[in-house]
Protein backbone atom coordinates (compact mmCIF):
# COMPACT_ATOMS: atom_id res chain seq x y z
CA UNK A 1 0.00 0.00 0.00
CA UNK A 2 1.16 3.42 -0.78
CA UNK A 3 2.34 5.52 2.01
CA UNK A 4 -0.03 8.35 0.88
CA UNK A 5 -3.15 5.99 1.33
CA UNK A 6 -2.30 4.97 4.93
CA UNK A 7 -1.57 8.73 5.76
CA UNK A 8 -5.63 9.37 4.00
CA UNK A 9 -6.66 6.26 5.93
CA UNK A 10 -5.53 7.32 8.87
CA UNK A 11 -6.84 11.42 8.70
CA UNK A 12 -10.66 9.21 8.34
CA UNK A 13 -10.14 7.36 10.79
CA UNK A 14 -9.47 10.13 13.17
CA UNK A 15 -12.34 12.71 11.93
CA UNK A 16 -14.78 9.33 11.98
CA UNK A 17 -13.72 9.68 15.98
CA UNK A 18 -13.72 13.15 16.57
CA UNK A 19 -17.47 12.71 15.40
CA UNK A 20 -18.19 9.71 17.10
CA UNK A 21 -17.45 11.66 20.24
CA UNK A 22 -18.81 14.43 18.98
CA UNK A 23 -22.47 12.70 18.52
CA UNK A 24 -22.42 11.26 21.58
CA UNK A 25 -24.60 12.67 24.23
CA UNK A 26 -22.25 14.84 27.32
CA UNK A 27 -21.25 12.87 30.08
CA UNK A 28 -22.50 14.27 33.83
CA UNK A 29 -20.03 16.48 35.32
CA UNK A 30 -18.07 16.38 32.47
CA UNK A 31 -16.89 20.22 33.52
CA UNK A 32 -16.44 19.16 37.24
CA UNK A 33 -18.51 19.28 40.31
CA UNK A 34 -18.62 21.60 42.92
CA UNK A 35 -16.09 21.57 45.41
CA UNK A 36 -17.47 20.78 48.84
CA UNK A 37 -15.39 23.48 50.77
CA UNK A 38 -14.22 25.96 48.28
CA UNK A 39 -17.22 26.64 46.09
CA UNK A 40 -16.13 28.72 43.19
CA UNK A 41 -13.62 26.01 42.51
CA UNK A 42 -14.77 22.61 40.62
CA UNK A 43 -13.52 19.43 40.98
CA UNK A 44 -13.10 16.72 38.34
CA UNK A 45 -14.03 13.36 40.50
CA UNK A 46 -13.06 10.08 39.45
CA UNK A 47 -12.16 8.47 35.36
CA UNK A 48 -15.38 6.39 35.64
CA UNK A 49 -17.09 9.65 34.14
CA UNK A 50 -15.59 9.06 31.21
CA UNK A 51 -16.89 5.61 30.58
CA UNK A 52 -17.39 5.49 27.34
CA UNK A 53 -15.37 7.88 26.23
CA UNK A 54 -11.90 6.97 27.33
CA UNK A 55 -11.51 3.82 24.56
CA UNK A 56 -12.27 6.72 21.80
CA UNK A 57 -9.79 8.80 23.59
CA UNK A 58 -7.44 6.09 23.41
CA UNK A 59 -7.89 4.92 19.60
CA UNK A 60 -7.78 8.94 18.91
CA UNK A 61 -4.29 9.43 20.81
CA UNK A 62 -2.63 5.99 19.40
CA UNK A 63 -3.81 6.63 15.68
CA UNK A 64 -2.29 10.75 16.29
CA UNK A 65 1.03 8.89 17.57
CA UNK A 66 0.38 6.47 14.58
CA UNK A 67 0.27 9.06 11.86
CA UNK A 68 3.02 10.88 12.89
CA UNK A 69 5.74 8.30 12.70
CA UNK A 70 4.08 7.47 9.47
CA UNK A 71 4.76 10.77 8.40
CA UNK A 72 8.45 10.85 9.72
CA UNK A 73 9.06 7.23 8.39
CA UNK A 74 7.91 8.53 4.91
CA UNK A 75 10.14 11.29 5.09
CA UNK A 76 13.37 8.98 5.76
CA UNK A 77 15.53 8.52 2.75
CA UNK A 78 18.46 6.23 2.57
CA UNK A 79 18.83 2.75 4.51
CA UNK A 80 15.84 0.76 5.55
CA UNK A 81 17.49 0.61 8.74
CA UNK A 82 17.17 4.34 10.10
CA UNK A 83 13.46 4.57 9.73
CA UNK A 84 13.68 1.23 12.57
CA UNK A 85 14.99 3.64 14.72
CA UNK A 86 11.88 5.52 14.33
CA UNK A 87 9.50 2.70 14.43
CA UNK A 88 11.43 1.41 17.67
CA UNK A 89 10.64 5.07 19.23
CA UNK A 90 6.83 5.11 17.99
CA UNK A 91 6.15 1.80 19.47
CA UNK A 92 7.81 3.60 22.91
CA UNK A 93 5.82 6.35 22.69
CA UNK A 94 2.37 4.35 21.72
CA UNK A 95 3.34 2.08 24.80
CA UNK A 96 4.10 5.37 27.46
CA UNK A 97 0.82 6.72 25.90
CA UNK A 98 -0.83 3.68 26.43
CA UNK A 99 0.04 2.99 30.43
CA UNK A 100 -0.80 6.88 30.57
CA UNK A 101 -4.57 5.78 29.50
CA UNK A 102 -4.45 2.67 31.72
CA UNK A 103 -3.38 3.96 35.21
CA UNK A 104 -5.38 7.06 34.40
CA UNK A 105 -8.69 4.86 34.06
CA UNK A 106 -7.87 2.95 37.06
CA UNK A 107 -7.92 6.35 39.21
CA UNK A 108 -5.75 9.29 39.87
CA UNK A 109 -7.03 8.93 43.18
CA UNK A 110 -5.76 5.58 43.88
CA UNK A 111 -2.80 6.01 41.60
CA UNK A 112 0.61 5.48 43.55
CA UNK A 113 2.67 8.88 43.75
CA UNK A 114 5.75 8.80 42.18
CA UNK A 115 8.19 11.73 41.94
CA UNK A 116 5.50 13.80 43.58
CA UNK A 117 3.01 13.14 41.42
CA UNK A 118 0.13 10.73 40.75
CA UNK A 119 1.47 7.92 38.58
CA UNK A 120 -0.47 9.51 35.34
CA UNK A 121 0.75 12.68 35.82
CA UNK A 122 4.44 11.25 36.37
CA UNK A 123 3.88 9.19 32.87
CA UNK A 124 2.84 12.31 31.33
CA UNK A 125 5.33 14.37 32.71
CA UNK A 126 8.38 12.14 32.33
CA UNK A 127 7.23 10.01 29.76
CA UNK A 128 5.50 11.09 27.20
CA UNK A 129 7.20 14.99 26.80
CA UNK A 130 10.96 13.17 26.38
CA UNK A 131 9.89 10.46 24.06
CA UNK A 132 8.57 13.66 22.30
CA UNK A 133 12.12 15.40 22.25
CA UNK A 134 13.80 12.22 21.30
CA UNK A 135 11.89 12.58 17.92
CA UNK A 136 13.59 16.33 18.04
CA UNK A 137 16.80 15.44 18.45
CA UNK A 138 16.72 12.46 16.02
CA UNK A 139 15.59 14.78 13.41
CA UNK A 140 18.36 17.68 14.65
CA UNK A 141 21.07 15.18 14.57
CA UNK A 142 20.50 12.96 11.55
CA UNK A 143 18.74 16.13 9.25
CA UNK A 144 21.98 15.59 7.30
CA UNK A 145 21.73 11.64 6.73
CA UNK A 146 18.24 11.07 6.98
CA UNK A 147 15.92 14.11 5.25
CA UNK A 148 18.16 16.35 3.05
CA UNK A 149 22.21 14.86 2.33
CA UNK A 150 24.47 16.28 0.63
CA UNK A 151 23.92 14.65 -2.34
CA UNK A 152 20.80 16.12 -1.92
CA UNK A 153 21.44 19.76 -1.86
CA UNK A 154 23.55 19.67 -4.64
CA UNK A 155 20.98 17.93 -6.66
CA UNK A 156 18.57 20.65 -5.81
CA UNK A 157 21.70 23.54 -6.74
CA UNK A 158 21.78 22.03 -9.94
CA UNK A 159 18.65 22.65 -10.70
CA UNK A 160 17.88 25.79 -9.56
CA UNK A 161 21.15 26.42 -12.09
CA UNK A 162 19.26 24.86 -14.58
CA UNK A 163 16.00 26.74 -13.79
CA UNK A 164 17.79 29.87 -13.12
CA UNK A 165 19.46 29.42 -16.98
CA UNK A 166 16.08 29.02 -18.59
CA UNK A 167 14.56 31.86 -16.93
CA UNK A 168 17.22 33.74 -18.68
CA UNK A 169 15.84 32.49 -22.15
CA UNK A 170 12.77 33.81 -21.94
CA UNK A 171 13.70 37.12 -20.66
CA UNK A 172 15.47 37.86 -24.23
Amino acid sequence: MKSYSVIFFLLIALMGIVFTILLQPAPDSISGNLHPIFPSMSQGGDASRHDGFLALGWLFGALQIILFVVCIWVSICGEKTHRWVVIVCGGAYLLIFTMLMISYRQGVIEAPFILGFPLPTTLLVFGMWPMAVVFSILYVVKFRSWVYSSHDQEAFENLKAEMNSKEGDYDA
